[in-house]
């Protein structure tokens, strides 16, 4: 071999197995973002880990559940004799789904569909005793398919989700990416360079026309211009319309409707912010597809809310008001979030109205108050910039909501200050009522709410991060004067947001309407895609 060939290979080599090293000694050194052998363990190690801790939480969940049953016998409620078998359901359960480091139980594996048989019957036994039998058959069954090592199972394991499937090694990149420490090192170097040069901010932003800087997520962007998720060019793509069908149909079955919440991306209500000029998508200043899929949605039957003509609307009042989306964010603005909460109060007031769904009286009192936060962009954190501070720091102004209970408070004056000089006077004083208000932080409150919410990062922001209950899900509480409970995914509404309720099948226990907030881009690049899952 020429020595110049010699050279050309061990040079490659090197830069082949430079992050790799990298990593190595990352790890060595405690810096553990990312553990390089998780593809060797998850092949000799994790499968057979999983096989005992499976088997070890059957043996618990069958004790549990035994001494369920005889304290149930022997006149304990029923709620209380069955919380060690629901912890030790759950404990079960999360062994089982976490097949490896990277990748889920399929929801069509029929030992998922057992597991969630089991937690939904247990969630029904203090209302419904009579499936006392379904749900002992049921645990049985379950104890019986997870109580035993078994190899089979761990090779099989290995061979639908391992490191030979797609959906493994997409994980794998995907984390690699993120979070090698060669990479995380090198990539924000590398970006300033290319926007100091370029004026580029990377491969998943797109920077808005003018100088106003405003960034765009490139996948809010193709979505719009890529064809329909409906078109047949996407054939290879999950039918968004068919899996949101099949969910309105599972829902109704329990007794509870759904309503589809569309949330606009922000090109689609500021595509002058992306292209400099008002006129977009055929001529229309209004998005395409996420407006048309919703559109057919009402057009099947289903109750839809229709939040782009409002927001479309709304930006008249953006010079006084501010804009309704953030600057260097893909989500929108307090403002944008409590407009989008009165005009679906308003859609599920004309259902309640309508007869469509019996969501009670209303029942709590809610006030808002303001409240600063400071916003770092994800946008921003995408292109890696905002260490460098290139993109400032958005301060915005929220409105908290907190819970308002007034309660009587007998108040009696001291006879020696307050002269009395009648009998009447004596009542009068006797009868003195003070009131106290109590004001206490918003909360989801599963067991009264008659509505729950299914979100993504649109329903997160401002609810669990700063300022804190002043995003949608609670201005929409206030609004209804109703309690309600949530369940949200940050990027997974299209199906991990559903998954989630499916491995905590009681939370729909009470409820009479399920409201399902997605962006519109899930409708084409949701996590997972759109997989029917069961409940």
């Amino acid at each position: 071999m020429k020595k110049s060939y010699f050279a050309f290979v061990v040079v490659f080599a090197v830069l082949l197995l430079l992050p790799f090293t990298v990593q190595t000694v990352a790890d060595l050194r405690g810096e553990k973002r990312f553990v390089s052998l998780d593809i060797f363990k998850d092949v000799v190690y994790t499968p057979f880990v999983r096989e005992s801790k499976m088997t070890a939480g059957a043996m618990r969940l069958d004790s549990a559940w035994r001494a369920a049953r005889e304290s149930i016998a022997g006149g304990t409620e029923t709620a209380d004799a069955l919380e060690p078998v629901i912890g030790a359901l759950s404990d079960l359960e999360a062994v089982a789904l976490t097949v490896n480091a990277y990748a889920q139980l399929d929801t069509a594996e029929a030992c998922y569909r057992l597991l969630k048989q089991a937690d939904t019957l247990l969630a029904s036994l203090e209302d419904e005793p009579e499936n006392f039998k379904a749900a002992d058959s049921t645990l049985k069954a379950v104890v019986a398919e997870f109580g035993h090592f078994s190899l089979v199972r761990a090779f099989l394991a290995v061979k639908h989700y391992g490191v030979w499937t797609s959906r493994y090694l997409r994980a794998f990149e995907k984390k690699v990416e993120d979070e090698n420490a060669l990479v995380l090192a090198v990539r924000p170097r590398y970006q300033l360079a290319v926007w100091n040069i370029f004026n580029d901010p990377g491969e998943k932003v797109v920077l808005g026309a003018g100088g106003g800087r405003w960034l765009f997520y490139r996948q809010d962007v193709e979505f719009l211009v890529q064809p329909s998720p409906l078109d047949i060019r996407s054939a290879k793509l999950d039918n968004p319309v068919k899996a949101i069908e099949k969910f309105r149909d599972q829902l109704k079955a329990k007794g509870v409707e759904l309503l589809v919440v569309i949330t606009p991306g922000k090109p689609s209500i500021y595509p002058e912010r992306l292209t400099g000029s008002a006129q977009f998508l055929n001529g229309t200043t209004a998005a395409g597809h996420g407006k048309a899929i919703l559109d057919s949605l009402a057009r099947l039957g289903l109750n839809t809310v229709d939040l782009y003509t409002p927001l479309l609307a709304a930006k008249a009042d953006d010079a006084k008001l501010g804009p309704l989306y953030l600057n260097d964010d893909t989500h929108w603005t307090p403002r944008g979030a409590e407009l989008a909460a009165g005009v679906i109060a308003g859609k599920v007031r004309e259902m309640a109205d309508a007869g469509v769904v019996d969501i009670g009286e209303e029942s709590m009192t809610y006030v808002a108050s303001d409240s600063v936060a400071d916003r770092m962009g994800d946008i921003g954190e995408m292109s890696g910039l905002n260490k460098f501070n290139v993109f400032k720091v958005q301060r915005v102004t929220g409105h908290v909501v907190s819970q308002q209970e007034v309660t009587e408070r007998a108040q009696t004056p001291d006879s020696s200050e307050t002269p009395v000089d009648s009998l009447a006077d004596s009542v009068a004083v006797q009868e003195t009522v003070a009131y106290d208000t109590v004001r206490t932080p918003f909360k989801d409150d599963f067991r009264k709410a008659k509505i729950l919410i299914l979100g993504d990062s649109f329903s997160r922001i401002y609810q669990t991060d700063s300022p804190v209950n002043a995003g949608w899900i609670a201005h929409f509480a206030k609004d209804m004067g109703r309690p309600v409970a949530s369940i949200v995914s940050d990027g997974g509404a299209s199906t991990l947001v559903r998954e989630k309720l499916a491995r905590k099948a009681g939370v729909l226990k009470g409820k009479k309407l399920l409201i399902w907030e997605f962006v519109e881009r899930d409708l084409r690049f949701g996590a997972e895609g759109w997989k029917e899952v069961s409940f």
